[in-house]
């Protein structure tokens, strides 16, 4: 009986997410890409899945997101990385995270080693991030969607890098895809002012 409750409850978590966002963007107003053609796809799992968009790249790389994208001047950076890390260029995410001390720097950062397969850097950045201010969202929203999520009482980015180095040998499932879009796209929102945290 509790697995159906369960399955009812992700369902309309689902049905919610979908009613709210629409079958778009579920995250931050990003119409500027669709305006130019463009399209992020979320989740990064890897250094190589997705593959790489050269269009997208360059055009986050040069792009006024702050009028583009309603970012605040301060979150610019961090939208810049986690997108730019989104389309495929490790290496300038990786460049404009380091420059960060913040949370929102540290997060993206152990986000960049998680994909980058480096697991125990990655739960380092993230440890050093604390409790990000969109984690009580990132948790709302991915226990809609993931058994393994609601089981646990709160956001655990480290957890979920201990799930993707683990899906490295068995493959990475729907459910951990979901999960980690789910986190790129609040994050994003966070980044806009969105979600107070």
């Amino acid at each position: 009986m509790q697995h159906l409750l369960d399955a009812v409850s992700r369902l309309f978590g689902l049905v919610w997410l979908l009613a709210k966002y629409g079958y778009g963007y579920l995250m931050a107003n990003l119409d500027f890409l669709t305006a130019e053609g463009l399209v992020l796809r979320l989740p990064r799992t890897s250094v190589a899945e997705p593959p790489r968009d050269g269009k997208l790249i360059e055009f986050v790389r040069s792009a006024d997101l702050a009028r583009l994208g309603g970012f605040p001047d301060s979150s610019v950076p961090y939208a810049r990385s986690l997108l730019l890390l989104a389309a495929g260029d490790i290496e300038a995410a990786h460049r404009i995270a380091q420059e960060s001390s913040s949370a929102d720097g540290a997060y993206v950062h152990g986000m960049i080693h998680r994909i980058e397969d480096d697991f125990d850097n990655a739960r380092y950045w993230f440890f050093r991030a604390g409790v990000h201010p969109a984690s009580p969202e990132i948790y709302r929203r991915a226990v809609a969607n993931s058994q393994r999520i609601a089981s646990h009482p709160t956001w655990d980015a480290g957890g979920v890098t201990d799930w993707l180095e683990e899906s490295r040998v068995k493959g990475i499932g729907e459910e951990l895809r979901a999960v980690l879009r789910i986190e790129s796209e609040v994050l994003l929102e966070h980044f806009t002012g969105e979600i107070s945290g």
